[in-house]
């Protein structure tokens, strides 16, 4: 009788283990790869709207301000840091002309705001602006972030606002909250190093220009990445809200020291308290301050690449930081007029 040519079943098993091996090594070279080239698209985001802001500059003598905020009042958090508040368009409104979305921009009409608005009546307050709020922005997008078909949905503003589109990028507002860098102020009294000058980029009511950056455009961070909130409530990655967290980064903070922490009780954003839970910062890297009495004063800079984020300086170079970035460094890097010598830690 003639043998019937074919696999044994050991001969089988062995083929089959050797497949699974090798698609075991390849795995990881896959993703590697995925994640260097989602990074470099996220460091061309970032290019583009480095290029956009000093086009804004040369257009307007100065940066565009992180948000417009009239009423805006130092240590005042309701006020200041309150979504129900009538707050104005923000950086990336402003140069939406310069990353060819001059339609976007005409529709937003970012002149008209405040319109009437007087501080003892808010409903006279221009908000047309807002109509934009649920346009996605390809460029504002990083494809290494999750959830940006989620939108956020502000169930503290008067009346709720739906629909307000994610968002992967900040401006550098800083190092002390929000509200201690009105109209530019250094925040010199406020933490974190009380007594040193932290003058902000881009802050309310405040655009800095290229000759006030005395600690030099190469060494003073102009935008970084922010991440998506974990929840439709949570209003960080909102990219045409002009808040900490959503596309203002204000950091530095004691209980906030440096980028992508992972500390449950991190940022101090508007709502935590509807979505946290524990293990939101120690296991997802998305912290904020548990409370029902917490304004959005302070966001932190966060992103899903492997090991750190990607951060524009002033001079329009995009570099990519790592976590293990000492908190002074972090500091030194936020601020320009400090006067010091950032460490070599990143």
């Amino acid at each position: 009788m003639r043998r019937r040519a074919g696999f044994t079943l050991i001969e089988l098993l062995v083929v089959i283990a050797i497949i699974a091996v090798l698609i075991g090594l390849l795995l990881p070279a896959v993703q590697k790869v995925r994640e260097a080239a989602a990074r470099m698209s996220c460091s061309n985001n970032m290019k583009q709207i480095a290029l956009a802001l000093h086009n804004y500059h040369d257009v307007n003598r100065s940066f565009p301000p992180a948000v417009l905020m009239p009423y805006a009042q130092a240590g005042n958090d309701p006020l200041t840091g309150g979504a129900a508040n009538p707050f104005g368009p923000n950086w990336a409104i402003f140069i939406l002309p310069f990353i060819e979305q001059q339609n976007l921009y005409t529709l937003a009409n970012p002149q008209s705001y405040p319109g009437t608005g007087n501080l003892s009546n808010f409903a006279s307050y221009n908000l047309s602006w807002r109509g934009v709020r649920g346009m996605t922005i390809k460029s504002y997008l990083c494809s290494s972030d999750i959830g940006p078909g989620t939108p956020f949905t502000d169930p503290g503003s008067a009346p709720p606002e739906q629909g307000w589109a994610r968002g992967n990028y900040a401006c550098s507002g800083g190092t002390a909250d929000t509200d201690h860098h009105i109209a530019g102020d250094n925040g010199t009294s406020n933490q974190p190093f009380p007594g040193l000058s932290k003058g902000p980029v881009m802050s309310i009511n405040f655009g800095a220009t290229l000759t006030t950056i005395p600690d030099g455009t190469s060494s003073t961070f102009m935008v970084h990445e922010v991440r998506i909130g974990l929840h439709p409530m949570d209003r960080r990655g909102v990219w045409a809200m002009g808040m900490p967290g959503s596309s203002v980064v204000c950091a530095g903070r004691d209980y906030n020291p440096t980028p992508n922490n992972r500390l449950d009780q991190s940022d101090e954003i508007e709502g935590c308290w509807r979505f946290w839970y524990a293990g939101i910062g120690t296991r997802d890297g998305m912290g904020c301050i548990n409370g029902t009495t917490h304004y959005s004063m302070a966001g932190q800079a966060r992103s899903r690449h492997t090991g750190g984020l990607n951060a524009a300086f002033c001079d329009g170079h995009v570099q990519f930081l790592n976590n293990s970035i000492g908190q002074q460094t972090w500091v030194l890097l936020q601020s320009t007029n400090d006067g010091m010598i950032p460490g070599n830690d990143y």
